[in-house]
């Protein structure tokens, strides 16, 4: 009994030194998506200032995009349960699930912290004919499916937003999934598309440098970076969703590791530094702990399954 309680107290110190001293070494968050994206620039301004609390160990952002975070996903799933290999979990990833066969669950994932919860907005060229929410979707009612609709992947976020938005105020797009929402933006730069639903910071600079113009928010407040830009519901569509972005880890990492990411990622989000690019790019700034972005996850799973049942959407559900 002696020699138990002893091993015990033993292994309660090491699991405490193990926090106290992660991490040793580099650690790896994988985005799943292109470079540019809302997600990819999020966890770059966090990483710009994650060794200062991560005992000088860098964050290392790893796109691996591809077939709507399936690709990324898992490669993350693939890592060993150790806390150097994270996971920027976000709406996309779990609308996947329900829109696709695909080898995960939301079981699959331990969330960590949430740190963003941006509304998604509408964007359009600044050259195009549409000058408000009002004469997109005049042009979609007279022309079905004729206004094409970018977003950053096929069940994406983006594009359920998009679904759902379509459906509330009567119209059909013609929905074109891109390898995240750089690439999106990019094609609605070039005028190859007439819109694109996105979220901070997608689209943020070419708003401000006059080449892209946004619609409407779908936000209960309008955004700091456009100010000017009504929400849906200023405009009568009493609409809102978005994007929520955080970090998970794979089944099976220790608690202590848990607990130190979470600590880390906490800091990061309270530093000036981050504060002030997070607030640049437009971001909505949504602390959630490990427990109550637990049960927000599985929450908004639950949310993304009925919706597409009901609706009869994607390749899992749709008619």
């Amino acid at each position: 009994m002696r020699t138990k309680a002893l091993l015990a107290l033993l292994l309660i110190g090491v699991l405490a030194l193990a926090q106290v001293n992660f991490p040793t070494r580099p650690v790896t968050i994988i985005v799943p998506w292109s470079a540019g994206g809302a997600t990819d620039l999020l966890f770059r301004a966090i990483a710009s200032v994650f060794p200062k609390y991560a005992n000088g160990q860098p964050l290392v952002v790893n796109n691996i995009p591809g077939a709507g975070a399936v690709t990324g996903t898992m490669e993350f799933l693939k890592a060993p349960a150790d806390g150097y290999t994270l996971l920027s979990l976000a709406t996309p990833i779990i609308t996947k699930i329900h829109w696709s066969e695909v080898k995960f669950t939301v079981d699959d994932f331990v969330p960590v912290i949430n740190i963003v919860n941006d509304p998604s907005y509408i964007l359009v060229n600044a050259n195009s004919p549409y000058k408000t929410l009002e004469d997109l979707l005049n042009a979609a009612r007279k022309n079905p499916e004729t206004v094409t609709m970018g977003n950053g992947g096929a069940g994406g976020g983006n594009h359920l937003v998009a679904l759902a938005f379509e459906d509330f105020v009567g119209v059909r797009f013609i929905h074109v999934p891109y390898n995240g929402g750089a690439p999106a933006i990019a094609d609605l730069v070039a005028g190859h598309i007439d819109a694109v639903m996105a979220a901070a910071p997608e689209g943020v600079p070419q708003v401000q440098a006059g080449q892209l113009r946004c619609l409407a928010v779908l936000g209960t407040q309008r955004l700091s970076v456009f100010p000017d830009v009504p929400t849906a519901r200023e405009l009568g569509y009493d609409f809102t969703l978005g994007m929520w972005r955080g970090v998970a880890v794979q089944r099976g990492t220790p608690p202590e590791i848990v607990r130190a990411l979470h600590d880390i990622f906490y800091k990061c989000m309270n530093d000036p530094e981050f504060i002030a690019k997070a607030k640049e790019m437009g971001n909505v700034l949504h602390y959630m702990d490990t427990v109550t972005f637990t049960r927000f996850v599985r929450e908004q799973n639950a949310f993304w399954e009925n919706l597409m049942k009901i609706k009869k959407v994607g390749e899992k559900y749709g008619k």
